[in-house]
């Protein structure tokens, strides 16, 4: 009985792993597709395709980049703004990225100039964004290795030199690996756990309140980011860069 549960199992785990590797070369065909569409000019084509790997759960920054460059070549400004904010969340550092991020802003008919932040808030928001949260975990275990290896040092060593070198260097080394944890877990609630949207509708009414009758505030358009701060139903409560806050329908905002 025994056995038969081995082979089971066995044949289970086979399976899902024919299957998981037919999923990626599927993905992998479909992505090839979409960039050959892109390549013709047939950008809609491309939207889907891409639209389709990120549908499965296999979504990536160069994935989110190209489906972003598509809708800038389609003129879908608010849309491409969109998956470039989200590509520049996973891989922040990338410059074509920036750069094609900062292009399609440029296309945006709102220039909104950003309230004056706090000193330390700034900092602390110019450092998380340096990185992606995998690059600062990564940094954050290789200090804390390093660290291990100059406390064993400290530990081993029989020559002051030596233990008061591996002393304080693993014990800076060790406070460094602490920082960049809690730098880490900013930046993958930030990725993870993103307030801001982007504004897909052509133009969109900000009301005083969720409710069609509510005094209207302003009005926004295509590819304008926002913060979100609340949600009600079908209404959503957001704050613009310089401070000012309305309620818009949700259904003319996509969340980063």
């Amino acid at each position: 009985m025994k056995l038969f549960n081995h082979k089971f199992l066995h044949i289970i785990f086979i399976a899902l792993f024919i299957c998981n590797s037919s999923f990626a070369n599927t993905n992998e065909m479909t992505f090839d597709s979409a960039n050959s569409a892109y390549a013709k000019g047939d950008y809609q084509k491309a939207i889907d395709l891409y639209n389709r790997i990120i549908d499965s759960n296999q979504a990536s920054s160069e994935l989110y980049f190209n489906l972003g460059n598509a809708h800038y070549k389609a003129n879908n400004i608010g849309l491409a703004i969109l998956n470039y904010e989200k590509a520049k969340l996973l891989n922040p550092d990338d410059e074509d990225l920036v750069m094609n991020l900062k292009l399609a802003n440029q296309k945006t008919e709102d220039k909104i100039d950003a309230a004056p932040q706090l000193f330390l808030s700034e900092w602390k928001n110019g450092i998380v964004n340096i990185f992606s949260e995998k690059a600062w975990s990564i940094s954050c275990i290789l200090f804390f290795v390093a660290a291990l290896i100059f406390i064993g040092i400290y530990i081993t060593s029989h020559r002051s030199g030596l233990k008061k070198l591996g002393f304080f260097v693993g014990l800076l080394l060790f406070i460094l690996s602490i920082f960049l944890y809690f730098v880490a877990q900013d930046k993958y609630e930030l990725t993870k756990n993103s307030s801001n949207a982007i504004v897909i509708s052509g133009t969109a009414t900000i009301t005083g309140s969720p409710d069609e009758k509510g005094t209207k505030l302003f009005i926004l358009h295509e590819g304008t980011k926002v913060e979100i701060t609340e949600e009600q139903s079908e209404w959503t409560e957001i704050k613009i860069a310089n401070g000012n806050v309305g309620w818009i329908k949700s259904k003319f905002i996509s969340k980063i």
